[in-house]
């Protein structure tokens, strides 16, 4: 990348873009929108399977990028209107959010023009020439989220604040295609992706998860026995029920047993008054960790507080969002009664729903989308054959 020095940009030359040279091939940019839409395409009109293709693309352009990316297929293309959403809230100050920044790259070799300010400040610029386009190698999805965003905005402010709002940009020059290929494997396979458990506790834009929080937080018995971090908890650990099962359990309140087909994903909550689900949830929680302390916290020999029973319990509980507030109390005694019955140790009585038996005779614990539906029968359901097996004789637990 040539280094030049002038008292004055030629404009001519082509955009330019604040900048903090890295090295010779790397520059740091702060740039808004409208100048990304000058130097880059949309990144849905370069697939290669686009039938009217725009009349700025060629198929050179389309083969570029073939060589440096991947296609906007499955779930990045189903990512963009969501994303889109997102950078809208986090541009009209709506959320408090972040957005890493786009690596760009060009075989072309660029230049960084440093101009003097009023007061002797020195700014440093990159000048990218008007007929250059510059490729994303990394946060594509994101680069075909802001053009996705402009092209459906209907409000005149909504369209300015995001054309001139400020973004970060990674532009990688001067390097050939095979290299921008090894910097998309980079950046795309040496990190390692979060796992869903780490992903859910840190959502704090989730208002299930604020509820989750709180409960895990407030409610004696899951004070320092919850595991936030791993998607399962270690043989000796003292932690007896993961974070992604207690969600589990609020979001079946509300969408009973069928709430597990959400699994990490955002469940729909609109229609529901978030403080009196809180409330009822940490009234069924805690009726439930004081009835089934022991069995919960032995986790190697009972199933009180695998993933698929917690499931079951917290779809029984949307019976008290559905009943008034006057009969609540009730109900929940009688479902207490009911699980009070329930041997909860690890046994044949639990084939078919929450266990399986291996060859050699182990027990292996079944998920929650695999067996939840088999469990909320044997707890809930009388005429379920499996309500009986798990009762054992019937008698009342003493």
């Amino acid at each position: 990348m040539a280094k030049l020095s002038t008292d004055e940009l030629d404009l001519a030359a082509g955009m330019f873009i604040r900048c903090l040279p890295v090295d010779d091939h790397t520059t740091h940019v702060q740039i808004q929108f409208r100048q990304l839409n000058v130097i880059t395409h949309d990144p849905v009109l370069l697939q290669s399977h686009v039938k009217s293709r725009h009349p700025d693309i060629t198929d050179e352009d389309v083969e570029l990028h073939s060589l440096v990316q991947r296609g906007l297929e499955l779930g990045k293309k189903i990512n963009i209107p969501k994303y889109a959403a997102y950078i809208d809230r986090h541009v009209r100050a709506e959320r408090v959010g972040v957005l890493p920044p786009i690596h760009l790259w060009t075989p072309q070799e660029l230049s960084v023009v440093q101009s003097a300010h009023k007061g002797g400040v020195l700014q440093q610029y990159l000048c990218v020439p008007h007929d250059l386009k510059l490729l994303a190698i990394d946060g594509e999805t994101q680069l075909a989220s802001h053009y996705h965003l402009q092209n459906n905005l209907t409000d005149e402010a909504g369209k300015k604040a995001h054309a001139t709002a400020y973004l970060s940009a990674v532009v990688h020059d001067d390097r050939t295609p095979m290299q921008a290929r090894q910097f998309f494997y980079d950046l795309n396979v040496l990190g390692v992706k979060v796992n869903s458990a780490i992903a859910l506790s840190m959502d704090t834009d989730d208002p299930l998860m604020e509820v989750v929080g709180r409960l895990s937080e407030e409610i004696p018995f899951f004070q320092g026995k919850v595991e936030r971090i791993s998607r399962q908890i270690k043989k000796n650990s003292p932690k007896v029920v993961k974070l992604q099962d207690l969600r589990q359990f609020v979001v079946n309140m509300v969408h009973g047993i069928a709430g597990v087909q959400y699994g990490t994903k955002p469940a729909p909550i609109d229609h529901v008054d978030l403080a009196d689900l809180e409330a009822l949830a940490r009234d069924w929680l805690t009726d439930y960790t004081d009835a089934f302390a022991a069995e919960i916290t032995d986790r190697e020999g009972c199933v009180a507080a695998m993933g698929s029973v917690l499931a079951a319990v917290g779809a029984m509980g949307r019976r008290l969002l559905e009943a008034p507030a006057e009969e609540r109390a009730g109900l929940r005694a009688q479902m207490l009664d009911s699980l009070s019955r329930v041997d909860f140790a690890k046994g044949d009585h639990w084939l078919g729903t929450v266990l399986t038996k291996t060859p050699r005779g182990a027990y292996t614990v079944n998920g929650p989308k695999q067996s939840a539906y088999a469990v909320y029968g044997a707890l809930s359901d009388p005429g379920n054959p499996a309500y009986k097996a798990v009762r054992g004789d019937e008698s009342p637990r003493p």
